[in-house]
Formats: structure tokens, C-alpha cells, sequence
């Protein structure tokens, strides 16, 4: 292994703009708490829906893999315009649930257009660089990238996900080469695991 790879920050589609949105529309729909695990479909039966996380944690999985997109945090919308995914419950979160059409009525109504396209631009630029992230050469370079986005998430996320879980449900690697990289960087002082989670990165090698 060669020293230091200086890699990205957080995927997490976060946004300065999305608190507001979500408090907005948090508003003008029925509010309830869903426990741990629940999967929530962002189109069923022809209608696209809104959920906005008032307080707990998601997952955006793609439909036609299950591969996981991002990890969210209250405050945060998803659904404004994703519409091929669905969304995991990863602890006890409320969440409002609405209709699109409705979102964008009452986005409308409040002249909350700026807010909303400020928000889609900065989420564009965090998708963009997951997708860079995932083109990278090699299986190495993408799970050290992967680590350095998970370092970078809420605490919150970070403590409560195995880093093997975090890094292999955002690519199609197996288990095992996740788990011996892992164990690799562990051993050679670059990082620090207990119990699965990540708690600390000292430095990443630029070479494997």
C-alpha cells in the first residue's frame, strides 16, 4: 500500500435549502411514525409521492436492482423528482406523506420555487459525484471512496450502519473482498473499526 489517496466528501444528498421545503409541506400532510426497516414506495398505483422526514433516517434503494442511492436525514424531502426508487425506514422516523402534485401545488402557493431549484442543484451536484464515484478504476479506489463518504456522514448514520454494509449495498461487490480490504487497512493502522462501524479514518493508501 502506498500512502495518502485525498478522495470526496459525503454522498448524501443533503441540502441547505431542504429544511425549509420539508417544513413547508410537513404542513399540509398526516404525519405518523413508521418503525425500522419499512420499505415505502416513491410511485404506486400510478401516483408519485412525496416523503418528507421530519425527524429519523432513510434509504434511497434503485428499483430495478436494489442498489442503495444515498442515506438521508430529517430535515429532507425525497420524491420531489426521483420517481425510480423506493425508501427504507433505518430507524423509528416520522414522516409526511403527500402526493407530487400536491408538493408542487403548495410549492407553488408559498413562491417557493427558488428554494426548491436551489435545493435540486445542489442535490445534482451530490448525485454527479456518487455516479464519479462509482466509475472509479478500481474495486479499491471505489471502496476508499466509499469509506470517505461514510466518515463524512451524521453521526447518527454512521455509528448505526456496518462500513461492509454501507459500502456494498452502493456497488456490486462481494461481501468478502469488502471485508478483506477492510480487514487490510484495519491491520495496517489506516483506519479504526470496532464492531463493524467506522470510527475514525487516519489515511488511506493510494494504492492497494
Amino acid at each position: 500500500m502506498n500512502d495518502n489517496l485525498s478522495l470526496t466528501t459525503s454522498l448524501t444528498p443533503s441540502s441547505s435549502f431542504s429544511t425549509e421545503l420539508a417544513e413547508a409541506l410537513a404542513d399540509r400532510a398526516p404525519t405518523r411514525s413508521y418503525g425500522k426497516g419499512l420499505r415505502l414506495p416513491l410511485v404506486k398505483d400510478g401516483i408519485v409521492f412525496c416523503y418528507v422526514l421530519i425527524t429519523g433516517t432513510v434509504e434511497i434503494h434503485r428499483n430495478s436492482d436494489n442498489l442503495l442511492i444515498a442515506t438521508v436525514a430529517a430535515k429532507n424531502i425525497v420524491g420531489l423528482a426521483l420517481h425510480d426508487a423506493y425508501i427504507v425506514t433505518k430507524m423509528t422516523s416520522r414522516i409526511a406523506i403527500l402526493k407530487q402534485e400536491e408538493a408542487h401545488r403548495i410549492i407553488e402557493n408559498k413562491g417557493l420555487w427558488e428554494t426548491l431549484s436551489r435545493h435540486m442543484m445542489e442535490l445534482n451536484n451530490k448525485l454527479y459525484a456518487h455516479s464519479c464515484q462509482l466509475c472509479a478504476p478500481t474495486v479499491y479506489e471505489v471502496i476508499c471512496k466509499q469509506l470517505m463518504a461514510l466518515s463524512n456522514e451524521p453521526e447518527s448514520i454512521r455509528l448505526n450502519i456496518a462500513a461492509e454494509r454501507y459500502i456494498r449495498e452502493k456497488m456490486h461487490v462481494s461481501r468478502s473482498s469488502i471485508m478483506k480490504i477492510l480487514a487490510n487497512l484495519k491491520a495496517g493502522g489506516y483506519i479504526e473499526i470496532e464492531d463493524g462501524r467506522l470510527l475514525r479514518i487516519r489515511r488511506l493508501p493510494a494504492k492497494y
